[in-house]
């Protein structure tokens, strides 16, 4: 059912967001787009471990979290600050991971806290690393290209375009006119009709973003934004439906209250969890063939 005050709520807080991506992207501010990055990605991170206490699970919130940090500082200094560091990249994010888990397993050793559920414990807080603070850092590779960083601000701007208003057509669409539920079991209020209305808003932002920003959105082309209009909102789909299982197997509703109108952090980053990296391996596979 569409509600005019959800509507509002969430138009005004999208308005706000939307200021705050322009400017960044607009300013050029590179150390500034990391530090928002890292923000969100971060706080999303933390409403993952804070709905699995919810649930009962004992997590190590603050261990997983400051792991998740420190993934952000690699790409700080290999991607941002030393950009001839980036074939280094992926040594740093190796390194964290490492350090995530082998952090998760000391400190249930050493702690000597009676624990019912250890290995649930450590996976969960592995979870929370890949899903929000690994998968979230794709959003950070795009901004960050080397070689292009003119290019990949936009490119960054046609990320979030396109993924946040799959989220707006399905929407708006399911809700005024939504009547096949898509996911029952899962998330009741999604439907066929809204999954149709996101996917056609993402192709119309598609091309119209590659019509707006000409020759600004690299190797980027009419025939690329019609697959990424394809692409990008089936994975933005799937990004919302995977958070939904989250929440309902922790019995809530939103991850948070942070966001009038629209929730929590990872509420709001969901759909981009799955969109960044699908679009950063996109440009890398298709830049890697036309060098060959």
């Amino acid at each position: 059912m569409f509600s005019y005050q959800t509507f509002r709520s969430r138009f005004r807080s999208s308005l706000a967001l939307w200021g705050l991506v322009l400017t960044m992207v607009l300013s050029g501010w590179r150390v500034g787009t990391w530090m928002v990055i890292m923000a969100f990605g971060l706080l999303g991170q933390w409403e993952f471990y804070m709905a699995q206490k919810e649930k009962g699970l004992p997590v190590y919130q603050k261990s997983g979290v400051f792991c998740g940090f420190l993934l952000y500082i690699n790409t700080l200094v290999c991607l941002v600050y030393l950009p001839n560091l980036s074939e280094y990249f992926w040594v740093g994010e190796g390194i964290v991971f490492v350090l995530c888990l082998l952090g998760a397993l000391v400190r249930l050793v050493i702690s000597g806290e009676p624990r019912k559920t250890p290995v649930v414990s450590i996976a969960l807080t592995m979870l929370g690393f890949i899903y929000i603070a690994y998968l979230f850092n794709y959003v950070a590779r795009v901004t960050f290209w080397p070689g292009d960083a003119h290019s990949a601000r936009f490119i960054l701007l046609y990320l979030l375009a396109v993924t946040k208003f799959t989220d707006v057509g399905a929407y708006v669409v399911g809700s005024m006119i939504g009547k096949n539920k898509m996911a029952p079991v899962i998330s009741p209020g999604k439907t066929w009709e809204g999954c149709a209305g996101g996917m056609g808003f993402a192709m119309a932002v598609s091309l119209f973003m590659i019509w707006l920003l000409p020759g600004r959105l690299g190797s980027i082309g009419w025939i690329d934004g019609i697959i990424l209009g394809i692409m990008l909102p089936l994975a933005a789909i799937l990004g919302d439906l995977a958070e939904s299982v989250i929440k309902r197997d922790a019995a809530i509703k939103d991850s948070g209250h942070a966001i009038p109108g629209i929730g929590g952090i990872l509420d709001l980053i969901d759909s981009i969890l799955f969109t960044a990296p699908v679009l950063y391996y996109y440009l890398y596979l298709t830049r890697a063939l036309w060098r060959h």
